[in-house]
């Protein structure tokens, strides 16, 4: 298969910097994703890659070999890569097989290992049954099955996905998920895979580089960037998050705002802090060091997603589904706390704040 090495790539349009000094190497076999809101540099990253941009500075190799930097060029073409891009791109008046034996068509190969290879990817995508039908006969997640398979026919060392989920609906993108992870595992193959979808990143991804305004603000498992995260900006986009101001003193946090009640803390930060808490790191018992009224709930089935207001505070709290039969709106409730991120209190909580508003 194929690595990905990328030395201080910079990518800029005119005065516009979209992309700053990108470091890393993708293993060989490794699903990376490339996450981010919308217009962050994901996708110029993943072009640069592919060939359709060239980086302003720095260079990409995949393998060893150069196919961007200084006065090498590489063509898409010749870089051995499958891309599938957030429309399916099928061809309208082709079945199945013929769609999907295109770029192996093209390049000449004989129709007996056109047939090989074609049987092959759509075994392993499941639509052998449906090889002789046309797109407009198809859902839309057959059709993104069939994108799919038509880029990996040709046996490429790298696989590029542009939101290719976007366009489905909740459930389909859901089973979709876990197909392409467990193609991508089947395969063995290097995958690049651009998403504003947290929930995809999540379930997919060996390693996620989260990016913000063209800087990458970290990069890590899954599990590191949602209970390490490394700023607020990273907590907050990776899962839901509350944010609170308080005050470290004497292995405590004590929230000014929720009338001074306090949490234990045993970290290093003293004085003003931030503290994030994730809604299902508290949960309703007996005696906990928060207190307070709930105010709301909502029935989700799987879960129960409450309001809880502390002090001058609304905290929210996402517990089981049964929970919604035991409590009871106006309630006095204790809250105990799993886990806190604590960050420096740099004034850039109220500017992130005033955005999401």
């Amino acid at each position: 298969m194929a690595t990905v090495t990328i030395k201080n790539v910079t990518k800029a349009f005119g005065d516009n910097v979209v992309l700053k000094e990108f470091n890393d190497t993708f293993r060989d076999g490794e699903f990376i994703t490339l996450l981010g809101p919308s217009g962050c540099g994901k996708t110029t990253m993943l072009r640069m890659i592919a060939g359709f941009e060239k980086p302003t500075s720095g260079e990409l190799y995949i393998d060893d070999q150069l196919v961007s930097g200084g006065k090498t060029f590489v063509p898409p073409e010749k870089r051995n890569i499958g891309m599938v891009f957030q429309s399916y791109a099928v061809w309208p008046h082709m079945n199945v097989f013929d769609n999907v034996a295109y770029p192996l068509t093209i390049k000449k190969v004989s129709k007996a290992e056109i047939r090989q290879n074609v049987e092959r990817v759509l075994d392993i995508v499941h639509l052998s049954q449906y090889a002789s039908r046309l797109p407009n006969q198809l859902s839309g997640g057959q059709q993104q099955r069939v994108a799919l398979a038509r880029a990996l026919v040709a046996a490429p060392k790298l696989l590029l996905l542009d939101e290719p989920l976007s366009n489905l609906d909740a459930k389909l993108r859901e089973s979709m998920r876990f197909e392409i992870k467990e193609i991508q595992r089947k395969l063995g193959i290097t995958v690049v895979y651009v998403t504003h979808d947290q929930t995809e990143a999540m379930a997919m991804s060996d390693r996620i580089f989260l990016i913000n305004r063209g800087v990458v603000q970290q990069c890590g498992t899954p599990q590191e960037i949602y209970n390490q995260p490394a700023n607020k900006f990273v907590a907050d986009f990776l899962g839901k998050v509350c944010f609170f101001k308080g005050v470290a003193e004497e292995g405590r946090i004590v929230f000014p705002a929720m009338d001074g009640q306090s949490i234990p803390y045993d970290g290093p930060r003293t004085g003003k802090v931030d503290v994030a808490i994730r809604p299902e790191n508290l949960y309703f018992t007996a005696q906990g060091p928060l207190s307070g009224v709930l105010e709301s709930q909502y029935y989700l089935g799987d879960v129960d997603d409450c309001r809880v207001r502390v002090g001058g505070t609304l905290v929210r709290v996402i517990t089981n589904g049964y929970a919604f039969r035991e409590l009871r709106e106006g309630q006095p409730v204790s809250l105990g706390v799993r886990d806190i991120m604590v960050f420096a209190d740099d004034g850039l909580l109220e500017s992130m704040l005033q955005i999401q508003t």
